[in-house]
């Protein structure tokens, strides 16, 4: 009996201890990041390109390193630093959920939500689904190394960093020496239809699934041809009929006409692509994105991927063909399902002059990014758009609501030490990416609502911040070794 009471008591005593160790609460997750002594890594995507993975290091004097690297366990990098040019302060929320670390403005809020585990360029890695301004992230601690797969991948890394500077905007200069002459190809060039000479310059427009399309096609006596469209971005849902000024695209095709069945058939030997930055545009001064010159030659092949473009009579006017475009009849067309061509005394430059044009305009934007409020709005959206629709770590909803028409004298900051500041050269507001970078003090409260307000001065990105929601004094602070310069325009042939 002895023996039966001692067993009962054993099994109470465990019971009550288990009991014990559930109710113990356990440590908030922030806690157990900023407590741990090992590296953490923030990182979205596959961790790949500039910006998009930090090493943070917590220290017991509530201060943190946090330095962008290029891979997983690099030791060399670039530190983010605070106004002091020293390692950040961190602080804690009450909620176990947050981490706010003081970096010079913007501060980082990281917001801890899941778990998880996986495996990538041969490091595996543990810990926790995070929200950092605005977007989706990691933060999570190496557990286990693949030392080969993770060599490997930090060789090809390396080669592929430098295929992409060699691929930049260098070509820029000497990109025209790759175009075909049409003059000095020998074929049946003509401009001869049904017997009668269709030389002259013609007006169209298309359709692009969604976008407008306008077109310029000028033929010369002799055959040869120049093409160019405006692909215009998408039409608004909400105003289908009303254009969007917006330009995506600009394609210029040059070369012959060939006669074949009774029709004109194009024969391409160039194809210029000029690519523009959608969002926030400055339809006055657009921001150039990509740049390419295919060209067809005996040598490197066909490059251009165009469908077949042909040129047939109709009832009343020339008409024009090809499967990448739909019409878009206007009134006075008729039933014909084509595209209809419009004589006009209007010409365009041939191709080589358009691309010297275009080039001379990327190369002063280049230089001169931001001359009024409207490119300040461009510059911030094309930036954000190269990085995941944030502009050094701050969501901006880059197809948002904005304005640029406020006079800089309206919104004037006050320094720490309650000194007017100067104003600034232009401005923009423009709509933050999602309601979290409210709580960062990005956003300033304006009778419009809440918007994050950059600003220019001496060449040099500002934003202006509200240091207590409820008070009117606002602060212009500077965004620290952030040059103010678009984005390299990737400049390829072929």
């Amino acid at each position: 009996m002895k023996s039966k009471h001692i067993i009962r008591y054993i099994i109470i005593l465990i019971l009550t201890l288990t009991a014990m160790t559930g109710c113990k609460q356990a440590k908030p997750l922030n806690q157990q990041v900023a407590q741990s002594n090992a590296n953490w890594y923030l990182y979205q995507g596959d961790a790949n390109g500039r910006g998009n993975l930090m090493q943070l290091h917590f220290y017991s004097d509530q201060t943190v390193s946090v330095k962008t690297i290029s891979w997983f366990n690099r030791k060399s990098g670039a530190n983010l630093l605070n106004s002091s040019f020293g390692n950040p302060t961190y602080r804690l929320n009450k909620d176990g959920k947050e981490i706010i670390i003081n970096t010079t403005p913007p501060r980082m809020v990281i917001a801890l939500k899941n778990s998880y585990q996986e495996t990538i360029h041969g490091y595996t890695l543990k810990g926790y689904t995070v929200t950092y301004q605005g977007n989706k992230w990691k933060l999570g601690k190496i557990t286990h190394t693949n030392a080969k797969v993770a060599q490997a991948y930090q060789k090809k890394h390396r080669h592929h960093q430098a295929i992409k500077v060699a691929a930049s905007d260098k070509l820029g200069s000497t990109l025209m020496k790759h175009v075909v002459d049409p003059n000095q190809v020998k074929a049946g060039k003509t401009a001869q239809l049904d017997g009668k000479s269709i030389a002259g310059e013609y007006n169209y427009r298309a359709m692009q699934a969604n976008s407008r399309v306008y077109g310029h096609l000028s033929i010369a006596e002799n055959g040869i041809f120049t093409n160019t469209v405006y692909i215009h971005a998408p039409q608004s849902k909400d105003n289908p009929d009303v254009d969007n000024p917006v330009i995506m695209q600009q394609q210029t095709l040059s070369g012959y006409l060939t006669s074949l069945y009774g029709k004109l058939y194009f024969k391409p030997l160039n194809l210029l692509k000029i690519s523009y930055f959608t969002g926030g545009q400055n339809i006055d001064n657009p921001a150039i994105k990509a740049i390419n010159l295919a060209t067809d030659t005996k040598k490197y092949g066909n490059n251009i991927e165009q469908k077949r473009w042909r040129l047939e009579w109709g009832k009343k006017d020339l008409l024009l063909y090809n499967k990448d475009f739909q019409p878009w009849a206007s009134a006075d067309e008729g039933d014909e399902v084509a595209i209809h061509l419009h004589s006009t005394e209007q010409s365009t430059p041939k191709l080589p002059e358009q691309y010297n044009q275009i080039y001379q305009h990327y190369l002063n934007l280049q230089k001169q990014p931001v001359a009024s409020n409207a490119d300040l709005r461009q510059y911030v959206a094309a930036v954000a758009s190269k990085h995941h629709s944030a502009i050094a770590g701050i969501g901006v909803n880059i197809n948002g609501k904005f304005s640029i028409t406020q006079p800089a004298s309206n919104y004037l900051g006050v320094d720490r030490s309650g000194q007017k500041q100067p104003p600034m050269q232009y401005l923009a507001l423009m709509e933050p990416a999602v309601l979290q970078e409210k709580k960062n003090a990005h956003t300033v409260t304006t009778p419009e609502g809440e918007f994050l307000i950059f600003g220019i001065s001496a060449n040099k990105l500002y934003l202006l911040e509200q240091p207590d929601s409820d008070s009117n004094t606002v602060t212009w602070a500077p965004f620290r070794n952030f040059p103010v310069q678009l984005p390299q325009a990737n400049i390829t042939w072929n």
